[in-house]
């Protein structure tokens, strides 16, 4: 599933917010526009957006990404009492980064695992190019599609795993134990805190 960054492939916002009309498989797609960070700073890496999030134009906007939104407000990366429609804009006002390893919308986690792999290039090409101080999985699918191998890490540092020498951290699956998502939020804050910012 190519995705082409190539001006002639790309056509202006065709909304509201981030979204961009790719060529995905030769077709024309709306989704949602990579949103790099600065370097040295975090980039956040999702599945792919759902079509709730590309009809808003912003990156996260269903039931379990307005939960990741709000860890974020926890682990210290976005303010307290941010605006979970457009919170997005404080991440990358804040200097970090997000994006999908797949740009295709879908309602649900349906892709098999060569399309996920399929991603993976694109995805390293971009952490080359925007040289975060580090990759910050959503979800362990993406992570495990990079890594080539089931990931054991419930959450944290992903023992083995860089993209072009940046190293990889997992964030707390959408239903893991209360106790299980203060621990991981605790890594992501200190990760935020080494960083600077």
């Amino acid at each position: 599933m190519p995705v082409h960054d190539d001006p002639a492939d790309t056509a202006p916002a065709s909304g509201p917010g981030h979204r961009v009309t790719l060529i995905l498989d030769g077709r024309p797609v709306d989704t949602l526009a990579d949103l790099p960070p600065e370097p040295g700073r975090l980039l956040f890496v999702g599945l792919n957006p759902s079509p709730v999030s590309v009809a808003a134009g912003h990156y996260h906007q269903g039931r379990l990404g307005r939960a990741f939104w709000r860890r974020l407000v926890t682990a210290t990366i976005l303010p307290p009492g941010v605006d979970l429609d457009v919170a997005d804009d404080a991440l990358i006002a804040a200097g970090h980064g997000i994006t999908d390893l797949l740009k295709l919308p879908s309602p649900r986690d349906e892709a098999d695992a060569a399309t996920l792999r399929a991603g993976v290039g694109p995805l390293w090409q971009k952490v080359a190019v925007w040289r975060p101080a580090a990759v910050v999985f959503i979800y362990k699918r993406a992570a495990e599609a990079c890594a080539g191998r089931p990931v054991p890490e419930p959450w944290g540092h992903v023992d083995g795993l860089a993209l072009a020498a940046r190293p990889c951290f997992l964030m707390p699956g959408p239903y893991a134990p209360r106790e299980a998502v203060a621990e991981g939020l605790n890594v992501i804050r200190n990760l935020r805190s080494a960083i600077g910012g």
